[in-house]
């Protein structure tokens, strides 16, 4: 009965919503999605226009995303049992040791530079988050056997470096804020935007992506980590 309830409850939620988009969220004349296409560059100064949407026009969706991730590699690492445990049972091969090994770097690399240069080529914060936690993750389960553990970073630190990140995100918005525009604004309240296609370019997107990149990488490692001892 009660989960009938809560399903109807909830049923009645998304149609309410839907509804209410359908009547409300028609786009005027005036604003359309190719005006943003066109005008990225001038607006933003990133030349990843993906990248321009993300950590501007609408910025705080990002940040809920962000925040998503967060509460679930929070959630798991608090509720997972404290086991040592790992993926394999036997090591493999001195041949795929070693060329982990030296494939690893490479990826974390070309992780921080998808990063980094996010706002000027294609990738930014989420790609290049999704590098980090996978090199983390495949040195975790290549290298913890019988239930040894072996990783990159312990996971406290992963915890620690996620919440700053995350903090990092949340204050970087109130510059927006505090400079006479709305919170997580960019261009609009006159910072910088430097030369469009630098590495200095793109006012606060270029920090914003940063702090996503961490948040993503350690906050996806933390979550597929915590699950090892399922």
């Amino acid at each position: 009965m009660r989960r009938t309830l809560a399903l109807l409850i909830s049923g009645s939620i998304v149609a309410l919503g839907v509804t209410t988009l359908m009547l409300t969220g028609t786009l005027s004349d005036a604003i359309r999605p190719v005006d943003y296409t066109l005008r990225t560059v001038r607006d933003t100064g990133a030349i990843n226009a993906v990248t321009a949407i993300l950590f501007d026009y609408r910025a705080l969706d990002t940040l809920g995303e962000a925040t998503v991730i967060f509460a679930a590699s929070s959630v798991l690492a608090f509720l997972a049992p404290r086991s040592s445990a790992s993926m394999l049972s036997v090591r493999l091969s001195m041949l795929i040791l070693y060329g982990i090994a030296f494939l690893l770097p490479f990826i974390m690399v070309f992780g921080f530079g998808t990063i980094v240069f996010g706002h000027v080529s294609p990738g930014g914060g989420f790609t290049g988050g999704v590098m980090l936690s996978s090199s983390v993750v495949i040195f975790a389960v290549v290298y913890s056997v019988g239930g040894q553990q072996s990783y990159v970073l312990p996971i406290l630190v992963k915890k620690y470096v996620e919440n700053a990140a995350m903090f990092v995100f949340v204050s970087l918005g109130f510059i927006g804020l505090f400079s006479g525009g709305a919170y997580l604004a960019n261009a609009l309240t006159g910072i910088p935007l430097g030369e469009p296609g630098s590495l200095l370019s793109g006012g606060l997107i270029p920090l914003l992506n940063i702090a996503t990149g961490f948040k993503v990488g350690m906050g996806l490692a933390l979550i597929i980590i915590s699950l090892f001892a399922e």
